[in-house]
């Protein structure tokens, strides 16, 4: 069986909002992240700008002026993929431990869903159950 990569990525970000919704968060994680990377992508192949592009566009000039342009955007990439990068890595001495708290998956659902659609992906149940939740969940953000 074969799929279309913006399928798999879909399948994805469908499980990964499925296992947020049910408190997984570190499974969430891992599987909203590939989705995001793979509709980054695919967003990029199609010249189109990424979720995490436009966040860092947005914020490069609140980052410290002494770096440089690219510097202040690695910093920002930094943070923003932070939780991924732990979830998936293990190639730094003395980082052992996973952040698995739950705005970690939530930002990488919250990176992924916009693109999907940007790409014309149909808005599923679980982006649906996701947007609901994210209204009726304001405390999240705090």
């Amino acid at each position: 069986m074969e799929l279309s990569k913006q399928d798999a990525a879909m399948h994805q970000l469908n499980v990964a909002i499925q296992l947020f919704l049910a408190g997984d968060y570190l499974a969430s994680l891992t599987l909203a992240g590939a989705a995001e990377d793979i509709f980054a992508g695919l967003c990029r192949l199609k010249g189109l700008t990424t979720a995490a592009d436009s966040i860092a566009d947005f914020h490069v000039n609140d980052t410290d002026p002494a770096l440089t342009h690219k510097e202040r955007r690695g910093v920002l990439f930094k943070v923003m993929n932070r939780g991924r990068n732990q979830a998936k890595h293990a190639n730094t001495v003395g980082e052992d431990l996973v952040d698995v708290d739950q705005i970690h998956p939530l930002q990488m659902l919250m990176r992924a869903m916009p693109m999907a659609e940007s790409l014309g992906a149909v808005r599923s149940p679980e982006m649906r159950a996701m947007r609901s939740w994210v209204k009726e969940h304001p405390e999240a953000f705090e």
